[in-house]
């Protein structure tokens, strides 16, 4: 499990840590963050993160542009070195230690091929660079570019490649080296929409061939509840939520996390001295055991479109039908109520029209509470 760490007293960039205890959960960490802060002038970029990622994990940096999520990235990388804070590589700190000493390789957006070089050139560069033997080499690379899909290509330049193809070259570029850690930066952005579930698929695939530790950025919230083992949701350079992707989902402890996760209908109510809460004509238990002013989160999935009487002792809200969209795999409706327009998802498509009068019936069992936000 994915945990958030504490400081522990360590040697100099590059040493042991004396005195660890290698049967606790932070020894167990292949790539640790302690307390870190990045300041980018008078910009705080990361701001106080701490994060233990156990080997062979897939971890995802999720938020919004600026949140500080490829920052965190490239202190990792080496490409920028901590304001305050510390990192470790397994039980060996890292933190003032150069890129090429890290054991840890990036994949960034832009591919970054040579142009010039051939494909197997360009997978075999950081080999060279490494002065393997020439045989070796010829066999790691045509491994690798198996590994993807691209064996035969190895004689094609860069150009004659499609975009898709471009990054898996670069992924075997990053893989042939053997590193311990492999970073990713966005690495499907620049790709089609059924291109980028096809390659996320496949990064997936690679990860658990080769149990390779990863730490992967990106700003789509599908893209990183389908791939991730574990989830960081990055808010003005902090971690506000760290989790599975069913927790992140279903458990959000913001709204802010609610709200950039998927879809969410939300009623700001307050919890009364017996845990109860009205919504929708009832008084329902709160089972998180928050008090005070909360807001209730509802997922569109988890309502259900009602025209007639409902079961009694069933929270409602009445509401009118303001658009629809078809989405293939369900119809999502826009609907109308005293608590501002939610969305409700149904797989199977019903004829109700716009400006249908509807009741929506939730689930008491699956209503999330969080704190109420000023």
């Amino acid at each position: 499990m994915l945990t958030a760490s504490q400081p522990t007293k360590s040697t100099d960039a590059g040493r042991r840590i004396d005195g660890l205890d290698r049967n606790t959960s932070t020894a167990q960490a292949h790539v640790r963050m302690t307390n870190v802060v990045k300041d980018l002038g008078c910009f705080r970029a990361v701001d106080n993160v701490s994060l233990d990622i156990p080997r062979g994990g897939m971890l995802t940096l999720l938020g919004p542009s600026g949140c500080g999520k490829s920052t965190t990235l490239r202190l990792l990388a080496g490409f920028y070195h901590p304001t305050e804070g510390e990192i470790f590589l397994g039980d060996e700190e890292i933190t003032s230690l150069p890129p090429n000493r890290r054991r840890m390789t990036m994949v960034f957006q832009e591919y970054a091929l040579f142009p010039h070089l051939t494909v197997a050139a360009n997978v075999a560069y950081g080999l060279k660079m490494q002065k393997q033997p020439r045989n070796r080499i010829a066999a790691r690379v045509a491994e690798m570019l198996e590994l993807v899909g691209l064996a035969g290509a190895d004689g094609k330049y860069p150009h004659q490649l499609s975009g898709g193809q471009q990054q898996r070259v670069a992924l075997a570029r990053a893989l042939a080296i053997n590193p311990e850690v492999l970073l990713l930066d966005e690495p499907l952005s620049n790709l089609d929409a059924k291109l980028r579930v096809k390659l996320r698929e496949e990064i997936v695939r690679l990860q658990k061939v080769l149990g390779k530790t990863m730490v992967f950025v990106t700003h789509d919230q599908e893209e990183a509840l389908s791939i991730s083992d574990q989830i960081a949701v990055m808010n003005k350079g902090r971690i506000e939520q760290l989790g599975s992707p069913t927790d992140i989902y279903n458990r959000p402890t913001t709204r802010y996390v609610a709200e950039f996760i998927g879809q969410a209908n939300f009623i700001d109510v307050d919890v009364a001295g017996d845990g109860t809460v009205g919504i929708g004509g009832l008084s329902l238990p709160v089972k998180s055991g928050i008090t005070g002013a909360v807001t209730a989160v509802i997922r569109p999935e988890t309502v259900k479109i009602v025209s007639g009487p409902v079961p009694v002792g069933s929270p409602t809200i009445a509401g009118r039908v303001s658009r629809r969209a078809f989405h293939g795999n369900m119809m999502r409706y826009w609907i109308d109520t005293d608590f501002g327009e939610w969305t409700v998802d149904e797989a199977a498509p019903d004829p109700r029209t716009q400006s249908d009068d509807v009741k929506l019936l939730l689930s008491a069992d699956r209503l999330h509470f969080v704190p109420r936000e000023a």
